[in-house]
């Protein structure tokens, strides 16, 4: 089983039926859907900000640094769309923006990072 870490579905790589599954769920992604996980750090997070009672604090686990990377990738990802990105490069977009966002926290490889995604940015708006 494999975990995908773009959309956080389990799956058989080796099982047809679970890959057309996955690619799919994908093709939702590509078009501006957000993953469950995604959607909902966006609301707990924006409820902490507007409630003002410590709920970021509270955000501030492992777990969530890694939802925060993907919901950064993933504005990203929607301010390309906007900006008319083809969709069949979101597979491709998304790894590299994840290592991007992964190198500009760990502070390890960005250098090397941005030139990944450097031909995405006629898409950055």
């Amino acid at each position: 089983m494999a975990l995908c870490n773009i959309c956080g579905m389990m799956y058989a790589e080796d099982d047809a039926d679970d890959r057309k599954i996955h690619a799919d769920e994908h093709k939702k992604l590509a078009k501006g859907v957000l993953p469950y996980k995604v959607r909902e750090f966006i609301k707990a997070a924006g409820f902490a900000v507007a409630h003002n009672d410590g709920g970021l604090t509270r955000l501030q686990n492992s777990e969530n640094r890694e939802i925060g990377k993907l919901v950064v990738a993933f504005s990203w990802w929607n301010r390309a769309l906007s900006q008319g990105i083809p969709t069949k490069e979101f597979d491709a977009y998304m790894k590299a923006h994840l290592q991007f966002a992964d190198a500009l926290v760990s502070r390890k490889g960005e250098a090397e990072a941005r030139i990944a995604i450097k031909k995405w940015e006629r898409y950055a708006g």
